[in-house]
């Protein structure tokens, strides 16, 4: 069966509480690999020097272009869904710019050993957003979205959430999901505009093994965004 991933504002409190509980049964050294530490090692790995190769963030500094960022993110997300094994909500922080709430409850940041320094000013606008999808070159369209709603969101969040082990905040998948949602749709409206590079491999475990061009569909990865 599919699996239809919710907007987060939808969610009962119980759907609220077994995501929580799915969350927390991945920490701790008991924990059934991959763990969630194995997810936020990967994404450090990605920022680090010897992850600038798989292209995931573009880097101006470094001369680094994300190439892969929208697509290697996609399996990352998805990798991590299959692992808490109910399905991953989205935050659309557009029509709902304030972080979830159940996400805030300070025990519960204390218990993933995780800082914010929220600055609601620094959340993307609807007129930010809607001239970053414009573009009707993948290229262009994803530099746009990394470095414009994407990096702000990151940025409005602060703490954990901005620096390379951001998705040690859960948080980081809901907006992740987003994001791969507004790309979903985009590639509805725009289905010959592809990566160029469909052949190459997406590194590295847990998402190891898998070229790009098979996870440019959704239907295909075997699920879907509710409203």
């Amino acid at each position: 069966m599919a699996t239809r991933r919710p907007n987060q504002k939808n969610l009962s409190a119980t759907e609220w509480t077994n995501f929580i509980n799915a969350i927390n049964a991945m920490h701790g050294v008991g924990a059934d690999p991959p763990a969630y530490r194995d997810f936020v090692r990967l994404h450090v790995d990605a920022m680090s020097m010897a992850g600038m190769s798989w292209r995931v963030h573009t880097m101006p500094s470094m001369g680094v272009v994300g190439t892969n960022f929208l697509a290697w993110h996609r399996r990352f997300i998805y990798s991590f869904e299959k692992r808490l094994g109910v399905p991953l909500p989205y935050w659309d922080w557009i029509s709902d710019p304030d972080i979830p709430a159940p996400l805030t409850d300070p025990s519960l940041m204390a218990s993933w050993s995780i800082t914010r320094t929220w600055d609601p000013s620094e959340m993307p606008t609807t007129d930010q957003l809607e001239s970053q999808i414009k573009p009707k070159k993948f290229s262009v369209f994803q530099r746009l979205l990394e470095l414009g709603a994407h990096a702000a969101v990151h940025i409005a969040i602060g703490g954990t959430m901005n620096s390379s082990s951001s998705p040690a905040d859960p948080v980081f998948f809901l907006h992740h999901a987003n994001l791969d949602r507004i790309w979903s749709e985009w590639q509805v409206k725009h289905r010959r505009s592809n990566p160029t590079n469909k052949n190459e491999i997406l590194q590295r475990p847990p998402i190891e093994g898998v070229k790009v061009k098979n996870v440019l569909s959704i239907t295909s990865m075997g699920y879907s965004y509710l409203p």
